[in-house]
């Protein structure tokens, strides 16, 4: 009986980190948003099953991957999980569409949303 109560009081670590992935996904989406809309330049992200990294390209269409300022430095995911790849055009000052990117991980579904003026926001499931 105690092992159980013991067992239920443990943090589910793997939630934890899927949690704080998630919001620091969407707090660098929205950094690269108003980045890119100060400095007048185009960013892309790219999310997918590895990760998510940021990149910028040249006037000849040539990729040139961020890592400075360390926030737009590749990053993985720390637990297994599905989303479906997505490259996202992040600068523009509105956009016509939202844009929603889905995470699954176990049972549990979680939303990125970016609204017509380019924020995003976390939703957890």
């Amino acid at each position: 009986m105690l092992a159980s109560l013991a067992s239920l009081a443990l943090p589910n670590r793997e939630g934890q980190q899927w949690k704080s992935r998630l919001e620091q996904l969407t707090t660098t989406l929205n950094f690269a948003q108003d980045e890119a809309v100060s400095r007048g330049t185009p960013v892309w992200a790219v999310v997918d099953q590895s990760g998510w990294r940021f990149f910028r390209r040249d006037r000849f269409e040539n990729v040139q991957l961020l890592s400075q300022p360390q926030a737009f430095a590749p990053t993985a995911w720390e637990i297994p999980l599905k989303v479906n790849p997505q490259e996202l055009r992040l600068g523009d000052d509105s956009y016509p569409e939202t844009k929603i990117l889905t995470f699954i991980y176990d049972d549990r579904t979680a939303q990125i949303q970016r609204d017509r003026f380019g924020r995003f926001r976390l939703e957890l499931r």
